[in-house]
């Protein structure tokens, strides 16, 4: 698989599917979630920026996948959404249609672009008076962790590694708590050299806040979507409050993850939340790849 430097510049553009669904925008909002002021850590390694206003990023996880479905390891490989995948992320657009988005981004894995196409599109629908963000090109630091020879492979198989490299069976709460050493442990096992440790993933991902929240200030503010993946999402829980990296133990597709930023301080509010779906969205796999829950 040809890997993109995750920190290579990137550009912006109108992406043809999701402008041709027009402009759009409705969210069923109910309740602020919980609040948790914490800054990504080190604070110093993500820079401030000028400017006026809040930036509140609206953080989700894909739509569900063939893969997902199939209990397979999905990291910088891909495979489509599923019908369910692609419904439930049209869900998700209906939900945010009243939300005003400034911008949007997506990780460069075909599964994101889908299923921010599907949001927008279903959005636009939805409310046809609101304004279609900017959209920006894929962008390569949004990816999910890189799991070496482990890629396509049974979900069966990383469990198996987890278990070799910790000496035992750990519950799937505990290893999220341990999610730096998680990676470290798959690295360490990854006879392929593309596996990625935890200091990687967490250089890209302050890379990407970083300047998607210098952009965003320098226009004033506002809201920014975000489609990504699972552990992205449970990784940026684990660098701004370690202390709710389970809140909740599963991330589910097309659940939404709110972190504000005011120019100096990354805030963790609401995390994981179905409530844009207006329904609890199905389960690929209640126990994936046979962890302990």
């Amino acid at each position: 698989m040809e890997e993109k430097d995750p920190r290579a510049p990137f550009a912006a553009t109108y992406a043809g599917e999701a402008q041709a669904a027009g402009s759009g925008a409705q969210a069923r909002s109910t309740g602020a979630g919980n609040a948790h002021v914490a800054a990504f850590a080190p604070c110093q390694a993500w820079p401030s920026a000028a400017g006026s206003g809040t930036v509140t990023f609206y953080i989700t996880r894909h739509g569900q996948t063939v893969y997902n479905v199939a209990s397979r390891v999905q990291g910088w490989c891909d495979s489509q959404l599923t019908d369910e995948g692609i419904r439930v992320a049209r869900l998700l657009g209906r939900g945010l249609a009243e939300v005003p988005f400034a911008q949007a981004y997506c990780s460069d894995a075909g599964r994101a672009v889908q299923t921010l196409n599907a949001v927008l599109a279903a959005r636009a629908e939805e409310n046809s008076q609101a304004a279609l963000p900017f959209i920006h090109v894929p962008d390569p630091r949004l990816r999910e962790w890189c799991y070496g020879n482990l890629e396509a492979g049974p979900g069966v198989e990383l469990h198996a590694a987890l278990i070799r490299g910790f000496g035992e069976d750990l519950p799937f709460d505990e290893l999220n708590r341990r999610l730096p050493q998680v990676a470290e442990v798959l690295a360490d096992q990854d006879d392929t050299g593309r596996a990625e440790r935890f200091d990687q993933v967490k250089a890209r991902l302050e890379s990407f806040f970083s300047e998607a929240g210098k952009q965003a200030l320098a226009a004033g503010g506002g809201n920014v979507l975000v489609v990504t993946h699972s552990f992205v999402v449970r990784s940026v829980m684990y660098l701004l409050d370690p202390s709710r990296v389970n809140d909740p133990l599963k991330i589910k597709n097309a659940s939404v993850t709110q972190v504000t930023y005011d120019g100096e301080t990354f805030t963790l509010e609401e995390t994981a939340s179905t409530r844009w779906l207006g329904e609890m969205p199905q389960e690929a796999n209640a126990i994936p790849f046979g962890f302990r829950m």
